[in-house]
């Protein structure tokens, strides 16, 4: 009964705790979410406050002033793709466990092996069995 009850008012705590942690998530979202607007804003405000400077100030035409950003951010996006290829490459190149399944299966069948030697098969079986049965009532 006090397992019961203990079970019940763990789930509880873990559903309120759930529950703030949602709550926290979905106003950091929101938060992020109008931080994007406002820096879009400013970076669109920026865009046309360097548009006009580039025609008043350095004698550019429209069309001119206009080339000249498109290509200054065109040069941007691929620096920024060059750089995000390079660190996913970095990232990708970790070595592995495993070279091949077949090597996977190998080390299991080796491991086993032994246990088969150490431990009749019966035992084996009756350990098998007695883990799963645990592992079910544990759910």
């Amino acid at each position: 009964m006090l397992n019961l009850a203990l079970s019940l008012l763990s789930s509880l705590q873990m559903g309120a705790r759930l529950k703030e942690t949602v709550d926290r998530s979905l106003r950091q979202a929101a938060i992020v979410g109008i931080a994007a607007a406002v820096l879009i804003a400013a970076v669109v405000f920026g865009l046309v406050a360097a548009y006009h400077a580039l025609i008043s100030v350095y004698g550019f035409s429209e069309a001119g002033a206009a080339g000249f950003l498109a290509f200054i951010l065109a040069l941007l996006g691929v620096l920024i793709l060059l750089v995000l290829r390079l660190s996913a490459r970095k990232t990708k190149t970790q070595p592995s466990m495993l070279t091949s399944p077949a090597e996977g299966m190998a080390m299991i069948d080796q491991g086993l092996g032994k246990a088969l030697q150490q431990v009749s098969p019966l035992t084996l079986v009756a350990i098998a069995f007695a883990a799963g049965l645990l592992a079910s009532r544990r759910r």
